[in-house]
């Protein structure tokens, strides 16, 4: 998303060098309206839009255009902001849990998990399999670098 919107500012700011210099207002709004996201309120339109998901998705991303692509992106996020809201996935219970589920959720490996967190590869082993206790500046370092909840932690130890 990020790329794109450079992409249109880089895009529009060559347009400008031969349209005079000025920045219409309907470049404005299309700036701000993409920063705005879609939401879904209710049960029967989230069932819609993935059923509208699922028929992109069973033509392959190489077969729809791009305007295809850009909906299809809009809706999913839509769609997983509203299964957040109404039905979000438990939390994990146990520190281990929590710390592959942040590992998932960050995409990381567990070398370079350990590295960030301050400890050797055979002590983050030791901790995520349950065999040792994780001492404060594990615990310090895993609030700070993964972002765990702090209250989450206390309830877990």
């Amino acid at each position: 998303m990020e790329k794109e919107k450079r992409r249109l500012v880089v895009e529009r700011k060559s347009q400008l060098k031969v349209s005079g210099g000025k920045i219409s207002s309907n470049f404005k709004n299309q700036l701000t309206t993409e920063k705005r996201k879609v939401q879904i309120k209710t049960k029967e339109a989230y069932n819609a839009v993935m059923q509208e998901i699922d028929q992109l998705m069973k033509r392959g991303e190489a077969n729809l255009s791009p305007a295809e692509l850009k909906r299809l992106k809009i809706m999913a996020e839509a769609a997983e902001m509203y299964e957040d809201a109404h039905d979000p996935l438990p939390l994990p219970e146990s520190l281990p849990d929590m710390i592959r589920m942040r590992m998932f959720q960050m995409q990381l490996n567990q070398a370079f998990t350990a590295k960030l967190l301050g400890v050797s590869d055979a002590k983050f082993s030791l901790i995520l399999s349950g065999r040792q206790r994780p001492d404060i500046f594990f615990i310090k370092a895993l609030h700070e670098k993964l972002k765990v909840d702090a209250n989450l932690i206390l309830q877990a130890l």
